[in-house]
């Protein structure tokens, strides 16, 4: 690819991107704010680019919806500042979320599944994506899962293997979960990276799910784990989560099947014992 920024790209996923990419221009809130507009021209002044990859973006897992706060300020009003000033033959690629659908979807989710979000982070992310296609770019719209491994210290999958090595009891609420990581960073940027290497973007736009196509069960997993570190953990799950999978489909056209799941799973948990 010729000459790209990456928007938020000192985040989580903008630091492994950057592995692969190191060409790229790698941006953050020290650069510009995307809430002031002329913060952002008079960077857009000094560069001209090719490709603009979005990764910027407020997590929020409210219920209430205030298009004044977040996550609607940055995920919408940023977006749209960033967007008006980009010139209309750059390339965008928009990180957006599985977030946007129905957790009642039919599973496999495809990229034309129901779009209903369950709180105002994937609302704004459903806005998000209607801002992208609006401004007429040319672009990628990406919608990823919960993603877990390289630098991250959070989590659900993450603190179950600290909790479990040693031992202690697990207890998850499943009420409001929301969604959690079933993707590892390390797979997701391969699937990303061969994706803009293969793409063309010469006659048309898309839109993709990055996942690894399965069936993933939160239950499941906490046992998979527990088996694979021989731990004596107690489990308590209150399992009112419905899981659903996305379908990686339509994506394969451009990239590899990756790894399975729990293959990916059992490698991460040996990492970290």
């Amino acid at each position: 690819m010729s000459k790209t920024l990456v928007v938020g790209g000192n985040g989580y996923i903008g630091s492994h991107l950057k592995k692969k990419f190191s060409e790229f221009i790698y941006i953050g809130r020290k650069d510009f704010d995307l809430n002031d507009k002329n913060q952002i021209l008079n960077f857009f002044d000094k560069i001209n680019i090719d490709t603009c990859i979005i990764l910027s973006a407020v997590i929020s897992y409210d219920k209430f919806v205030d298009f004044d706060s977040e996550p609607f300020t940055t995920n919408l009003h940023g977006l749209n500042n960033l967007l008006s000033v980009l010139d209309n033959r750059t390339k965008v690629i928009y990180f957006s979320s599985m977030t946007v659908y129905d957790e009642n979807s039919i599973s496999p989710v495809k990229e034309d599944s129901k779009l209903l979000p369950l709180h105002s982070y994937g609302l704004s992310k459903v806005y998000a994506e209607q801002l992208v296609k609006f401004y007429s770019f040319k672009y990628l719209i990406i919608r990823i899962p919960g993603i877990y491994g390289g630098d991250r210290t959070s989590g659900l999958i993450y603190n179950t293997i600290k909790k479990m090595k040693e031992n202690k009891s697990i207890e998850i609420d499943t009420t409001n979960l929301g969604y959690w990581e079933t993707m590892h960073i390390d797979d997701m940027i391969d699937m990303f990276s061969e994706l803009i290497i293969n793409y063309n973007y010469a006659n048309k736009s898309n839109t993709f799910n990055i996942c690894y196509g399965e069936k993933t069960d939160i239950i499941e997993t906490i046992n998979f784990i527990k088996h694979t570190l021989k731990s004596n953990s107690k489990i308590d799950v209150n399992k009112e989560y419905r899981n659903f999978y996305l379908s990686n489909h339509n994506i394969l056209k451009y990239v590899s099947q990756p790894v399975k799941y729990y293959e990916r799973l059992q490698s991460y948990i040996k990492e970290n014992v």
